[in-house]
């Protein structure tokens, strides 16, 4: 069962925020997210069949989405160690 819209874990991530990328591919992705470029969060979801956060972003280079999973045994510190919030 998956949770739209949000998940359990205090996260930094803002709907709408635009994020420069701080790594290639960090840790799990579906989609390919680039160091340096600029994605904008469109949706932040749970999934408890996959135990991890899910954050869809689009690529605004490209306009693919893409998303990053933070799994529930992850360190607290990885959405600042692979996302930057831009203007």
């Amino acid at each position: 069962m998956a949770m739209n819209g949000s998940t359990w874990r205090d996260h930094p991530f803002v709907i709408g925020g635009k994020y420069i990328a701080l790594h290639t591919n960090p840790d799990f992705t579906h989609g390919e997210i680039v160091v340096d470029k600029v994605y904008e969060l469109s949706h932040i979801g749970h999934s408890h069949y996959d135990a991890a956060s899910v954050f869809t972003f689009k690529c605004l280079t490209t306009g693919d989405l893409v998303s990053w999973w933070w799994f529930d045994h992850a360190s607290d510190e990885l959405c600042e160690t692979n996302f930057k919030l831009t203007t």
